[in-house]
């Protein structure tokens, strides 16, 4: 290690890193290869792929893949563009969903039996396509639905918008930004399916550049007070703004519009008059897109009261944990 070493400590430390990034990618890539489920590392990761592609966050394109998640393996499927799909030979009737990785569903498997996903409980009827991923706001959907709306026919189909209060209430302010969350780029996505060990050696740099992402240390204290320094104000023209802009959007042109509203995480362990307030603000914020009169149904489930409808990442809502109702003002 003696070549590592000089007067520089800063590059002292580049050149450190530079070693250890590459002496692990050989070492990974010298596992993977002689493994007898080498074939099954291209396709099995630690952590969901997904990548920032122009304006919004998506899936890799038209995959078969699986990633650890809640202690188990998820198992996901695909199309060309990057959706996910969900689908029966005897459902008929098609639907798309646009949103989050709350509304993906994160330990809803493919290969689980019987299959249960938040959506086929809501409306059982619909084959569905979901658009969504980690850090896929509001606004992100948007450009989504203009860019790839076209694509999906969305004239002939139900359109689900799913919003996450726990973290699309903060995503629909000017300042946020996916990419400071996202660890992988477009290109990125592909090339992991085929070179053993990518995937993980770029969330270790990623990380190692302060990208934020697959925490498992609960911050719901410090999001509640977050959330509580946003002004009613504030919080009420973000919303208007970013039902005007979906308004105007392609998603109008869909036969019929579902919003899917997501209650806050971080309400659970609220004091009684934090947890008051959240509370009327998100009935608020559902009141206020339903007289919008943009959805023809609104479906949201009440602020959870107990920790066990969590995952172990402790900040998405296990598959099946909430019960969903029709919402009226």
């Amino acid at each position: 290690m003696s070549f590592l070493l000089g007067e520089d400590t800063d590059l002292n430390m580049l050149r450190f890193l530079q070693f250890f990034i590459t002496l692990t990618a050989c070492i990974t890539a010298i596992m993977l290869l002689y493994s007898e489920k080498s074939n099954a590392s291209f396709r099995c990761f630690s952590f969901i792929p997904y990548a920032i592609k122009n304006s919004f966050v998506t899936l890799p394109y038209e995959k078969e893949f699986c990633f650890k998640y809640s202690g188990e393996y998820t198992y996901m499927r695909t199309n060309k563009l990057g959706g996910r799909l969900i689908q029966r030979p005897n459902r008929k009737m098609d639907a798309v969903a646009f949103g989050e990785s709350q509304l993906l569903g994160l330990d809803s498997s493919d290969d689980s039996k019987p299959f249960q996903h938040d959506l086929k409980t809501m409306l059982p009827n619909y084959n569905f396509t979901i658009y969504a991923a980690p850090n896929n706001g509001p606004f992100e959907v948007l450009s989504q639905i203009e860019q790839l709306g076209p694509k999906t026919k969305l004239e002939q189909k139900l359109v689900v918008i799913g919003f996450n209060f726990s973290t699309d209430i903060f995503r629909i302010r000017s300042s946020w930004d996916p990419k400071k969350f996202v660890p992988v780029g477009e290109k990125n996505l592909e090339r992991i399916f085929f070179i053993p060990g990518l995937h993980d050696l770029i969330l270790f740099y990623a990380r190692l550049k302060g990208v934020k992402f697959g925490s498992t240390i609960s911050n719901s204290p410090q999001v509640r007070q977050y959330y509580l320094a946003m002004t009613d104000r504030e919080r009420e023209i973000n919303t208007e703004i970013w039902l005007s802009k979906l308004s105007e959007s392609h998603v109008m042109k869909a036969s019929s519009r579902i919003l899917v509203l997501f209650p806050p995480y971080w309400s659970i362990d609220a004091v009684a008059e934090q947890k008051n307030k959240i509370k009327r603000d998100y009935h608020s914020f559902a009141c206020t897109a339903f007289e919008r009169g943009i959805f023809d149904k609104v479906i949201y489930s009440e602020l959870p009261e107990n920790q066990d409808v969590l995952a172990d990442d402790n900040r998405h809502f296990l598959t099946g944990a909430l019960v969903f109702n029709q919402y009226t003002c």
